[in-house]
């Protein structure tokens, strides 16, 4: 029997979760003699290292329950498709024979080691209680091997002959090695022996000696995470020529991933819900991409007082401490560094952009706590596109469903309004002289070259039918400032970037509204299409007597205030999938249908709010440790699971 036997029990520990009682501490076990095979096992004069060929190690603290947790909430017909079997042990005896599966205490730590490019091949460590290791030897013919001292062939069963077929042979070849102190035995199965023999001594004095607090954990090795910085630079070498921009940002990627030390993702049941980590330890903060991901935070910071203020039914929340300004100074240097080549190369004139440029350097990556929220109305989408189904050829439907898609996002720093609404303002009045500097050269230039007399023309043209790559590069857009609604703080700026399509397949015609916000000491950021939508969650968020309506008053809240977080926030399925949506053009609105069509016929509809935390910790050798944990509820794993089954 192959693998598949054996592996859906490992693997159903990634993969599903349910609420289940916390696991017992585990009684100590009873001194029990060693057979006399254990007496050749040796230390190893160097600590084991991970096989050449791996891709990662699954580790399970107790399958057992790790079973029992899946199988509360997925199908039995699920399970009996996955694993041929209900019960772990019924799959466990038919991967390793039931005479063997006797022997392994499912109550204790499983660790499945994946080789070869695709980890198609794996070797799993099952443990064996000490109790048990005498019988082995007695119910077992153990040979070792002598390539790897302590490490013994189960060749048979002592009651069936050498030349007899075996039924209760194992159809995985396994190996013992009864481990280097009390508690430590093992059996090591896997496909062919060869595969044991690779990973054995890894799993068994390296894998099994590591403590294991979560439930579940999946540890990526070094060589995964080397091959993949590999892989990113060969992309980039073989990409084609985009930038600078473009150029920067592979190399800030490549960086990031050369920092990285190690990488894992664990799970932990709880009594109502699943929690999932994500760490990533750094072995130094090198790149800026990593100097501003792991900063040094405070370890008792409170969320920002804003993150409470976005409206209630915000469905992608966020919130962070943010990195100090001198913690994003190089990756500062390096983005607006390669934004002025990119448009020195485009033809801008040099002065004239350095202003810009500066004027941008006072607002951008200034460091400190940011608050972002978004959302969407769902229900008036749904409602759009279904009356854009019944009639593809209404441009009127079109419109109004295309419309009903775009949704708000707000955001929030502690700073005064009054230097955002100034920069602003000047930034927009720089980029109109660079661009009428732009195109009065290029206007003069092609004259010339005709040999006749030519001047800049009086004010900015749109660029060519297509010009440009991607979206941008197929719609012009001017902003233009405009009279703030009454409704709004006194001093608020209003600029509305409207827009023309340039090429057929470019969206319609559309206007864009960006708020500047003054409240206090701190300043709201506000874009949408949707001005009323804006304008009245610019409101909820900045006047006292809308609290009723905030973020702060919604059911589950305080879940949210915990302190000692870099960052956090909150996000649904629903939510993600409306903000992503894209309705502009007919295939696009189609796909979006389909997706929210998907959506309404999940157990929760997609609407259950996930709650995420990440924290941030610099060590004193220059190493960092950032993990991300996200919590999901049982109403959540539903519909995750429904989801990808359909």
């Amino acid at each position: 029997m192959k693998r598949a036997a054996l592996l859906p029990l490992a693997l159903l520990a990634a993969c599903a979760g349910a609420p289940a009682p916390q696991r017992g501490p585990v009684a100590p076990l009873p001194a029990a003699p060693r057979p006399a095979v254990a007496s050749a096992a040796v230390a190893a004069a160097q600590p084991a290292t991970a096989p050449a060929e791996l891709t990662f190690v699954l580790r399970i603290a107790n399958p057992q329950q790790t079973w029992a947790n899946a199988a509360q909430i997925l199908p039995s017909s699920l399970l009996v498709f996955a694993a041929g079997s209900t019960e772990p042990s019924t799959v466990l005896a038919r991967a390793v024979g039931p005479a063997l599966a006797d022997f392994v205490d499912l109550a204790r730590p499983l660790d499945v080691a994946f080789l070869g490019t695709t980890g198609a091949r794996a070797v799993a460590s099952l443990s064996v209680a000490e109790r048990e290791v005498p019988r082995l030897a007695e119910r077992f013919v153990l040979k070792e091997i002598e390539e790897h001292p302590g490490l013994s062939l189960v060749a048979r069963a002592r009651n069936a002959e050498p030349d007899e077929d075996d039924e209760e042979a194992p159809p995985w070849v396994c190996a013992f090695d009864p481990g280097e102190r009390r508690g430590g035995a093992r059996l090591l199965c896997g496909e062919d022996l060869g595969n044991i023999e690779a990973a054995a001594a890894y799993l068994v004095q390296v894998v099994a000696r590591e403590p294991l607090e979560p439930d579940a954990r999946i540890d990526i090795p070094e060589r995964l995470l080397r091959k993949a910085i590999e892989e990113a630079s060969d992309a980039n070498d073989a990409g084609d020529d985009d930038g600078r921009a473009e150029a920067v940002g592979q190399e800030l990627g490549t960086g990031f991933l050369r920092d990285i030390e190690r990488a894992s993702v664990d799970l932990t049941w709880g009594s109502a819900d699943v929690e999932v980590g994500l760490t990533l330890r750094f072995s130094g903060r090198r790149s800026p991409l990593t100097l501003a991901f792991a900063p040094a935070a405070a370890q008792d910071a409170a969320p920002p007082p804003a993150f409470f203020r976005l409206p209630a039914d915000t469905a992608v929340a966020f919130h962070t401490q943010g990195a100090s300004r001198a913690e994003l100074t190089p990756l500062r240097e390096a983005v607006v560094g390669a934004l002025r080549d990119d448009m020195l190369g485009d033809g801008y004139d040099a002065a004239r952009l350095d202003r810009f440029l500066d004027r941008l350097d006072a607002l951008a990556f200034t460091g400190g706590p940011l608050v972002f929220g978004a959302g969407a109305n769902g229900a008036a989408a749904a409602k759009a596109l279904a009356a854009y189904q019944g009639d593809k050829r209404a441009p009127r439907a079109q419109k109004a469903a295309r419309l009903a898609l775009q949704g708000w996002m707000l955001a929030a720093v502690e700073e005064p309004a009054q230097a955002w609404i100034s920069g602003v303002q000047e930034l927009l009045h720089l980029g109109e002289e660079l661009d009428e500097l732009k195109v009065g050269a290029a206007a003069g230039s092609a004259a010339r070259a005709a040999g006749k007399p030519g001047g800049a023309p009086k004010g900015p043209a749109a660029p060519k039918d297509g010009a440009g790559k991607g979206k941008e590069g197929k719609q012009h857009t001017t902003p233009v400032i405009v009279r703030a609604p009454a409704a709004l703080p006194a001093g608020t700026l209003h600029v509305e970037l409207r827009s023309k399509p340039l090429a057929k397949d470019a969206p319609p015609a559309h206007t864009t509204h960006l708020y500047i916000v003054p409240s206090g000491q701190r300043t709201w950021l506000g874009l949408s299409e949707d001005d009323a939508a804006l304008v009245d969650r610019l409101r909820v968020a900045v006047e006292p007597g809308r609290d009723a309506r905030t973020l702060g008053a919604a059911p589950g809240a305080d879940a949210l205030r915990q302190r000692g977080a870099l960052a956090g926030g909150l996000f649904s399925l629903a939510g993600v999938t409306l903000l992503a949506a894209n309705g502009d053009t007919p295939e696009a609105l189609d796909k979006v249908a389909e997706e929210l069509a998907k959506l309404a016929a999940l157990p929760a509809r997609g609407e259950v709010a996930i709650p995420v935390a990440v924290t941030s910790e610099v060590l004193g050798s220059g190493a960092a440790r950032v993990d991300v944990r996200v919590r999901l509820t049982r109403a959540a794993i539903e519909d995750a699971i429904a989801l990808h089954a359909r």
